[in-house]
């Protein structure tokens, strides 16, 4: 799929250019440009064949390699997960939530989940832009957070899987009405919720703690703590940077496919343009917002300008505007990292204590 979006630019383009050229020669260039354009034709055709093959051999290989599959899908379901398309069936993610093996969390016939161990302390876990909720179970080496959390007695983890390319507001509702379900088929009465998002994923909590306060949900009411990881709060640069491109490229026939690209982006991700609004969550919630900086001093000039290398402190931090609870800066960090370093997941537990303080 990727390859099959990049072809059309790359196209428009080389189509651009060559008609500039065939139009300075005259008509002297037009057996030139007859037989180039049959050439070219031919060639991105094939390209085009080539990649539905590679696509059909993915999807045949796909029960070969679920995890990497799943990796596919997550990229994809960011970069166009808004605009798949005839792909729709093969890589559309459908927000679900999962328990600590990766299981989909249904309800039995007597409505409720089976989830031997289940306590009243219920940690949600979103993952970001690009990725999956296998993303919380670190790497083979050590655990991750979501494998911290599970340890802890007082506390039961599920993760969220879902369409990270979706508009941000619209993941929020569909969070929101998948956990009225979970709280509702709960193994035991759950006394409260806390919520660990990392990147867009802490968007999207804020958005569910909206919907679920607006239209009285129970779960929204037994939410006790958000925290977020790397979630540009005010605004990714990087997708500034992307607006700007796009606009620049659009001016120019031979960049303009280009341009149009780059505007072809996921909702999800042209969500993160700075100055976007994105509800704030009440002052009730105890809300802890962890910036990483990939300098190991928190307050270098480097580590402020270029932060974990795709959202800036200031950005994860709330700046001055959203006062979180704590506000968090780690040192040594990249953006992925701050979803599984040891100095993160201590961080993590230790912000979670007051879940557990409620226990009886």
């Amino acid at each position: 799929m990727a390859l099959a979006r990049i072809v059309d630019p790359v196209e428009g383009m080389h189509a651009a250019i060559s008609q500039r050229w065939f139009k300075s020669v005259g008509s002297a260039g037009k057996p030139v440009r007859v037989t180039h354009n049959a050439i070219a034709a031919v060639v991105y055709a094939s390209v085009r064949l080539g990649t539905d093959t590679v696509g059909l051999a993915l999807n045949s290989a796909g029960t070969g390699q679920p995890a990497t599959r799943v990796r596919l899908a997550g990229i994809a379901n960011g970069l166009w997960g808004d605009t798949l398309g005839r792909y729709e069936d093969e890589l559309g993610i459908e927000m679900s939530i999962r328990s600590q093996d990766g299981r989909r969390l249904t309800p039995t016939p007597e409505r409720t989940i089976s989830l031997p161990g289940a306590t009243d302390h219920v940690v949600v876990l979103v993952h970001g832009l690009f990725d999956n909720d296998g993303c919380w179970r670190g790497s083979d080496d050590g655990g991750g957070l979501l494998q911290a959390v599970a340890a802890h007695p007082a506390l039961t983890p599920v993760t969220v899987s879902y369409n990270s390319g979706l508009a941000v507001a619209a993941n929020g509702k569909k969070l929101s009405a998948l956990l009225e379900e979970l709280v509702a088929d709960w193994p035991v009465p759950v006394r409260s919720i806390a919520f660990l998002g990392h990147s867009l994923g802490g968007l999207v909590i804020r958005h569910a703690c909206a919907t679920g306060i607006s239209l009285h949900h129970d779960w929204a009411h037994k939410t006790s703590s958000v925290i977020t990881l790397g979630s540009p709060h005010l605004g990714s640069h990087l997708e500034s940077a992307a607006a700007t491109a796009a606009r620049a490229l659009a001016v120019a026939a031979e960049t303009r496919p280009l341009a149009r690209f780059i505007a072809g982006r996921s909702q999800g991700i042209k969500d993160l343009l700075p100055g976007t609004p994105h509800p704030e969550l009440p002052p009730r919630i105890a809300h802890h917002f962890v910036a990483g900086v990939v300098t190991r001093e928190p307050a270098h000039p480097i580590g402020r300008l270029v932060g974990d290398w795709i959202v800036r402190p200031n950005s994860a931090t709330g700046g001055r505007r959203l006062r979180p609870s704590t506000a968090s800066v780690l040192g040594g960090l990249g953006h992925s990292a701050l979803r599984n370093d040891p100095a993160s997941v201590s961080l993590v537990l230790e912000l979670l204590a007051p879940t557990d303080a409620g226990k009886s």
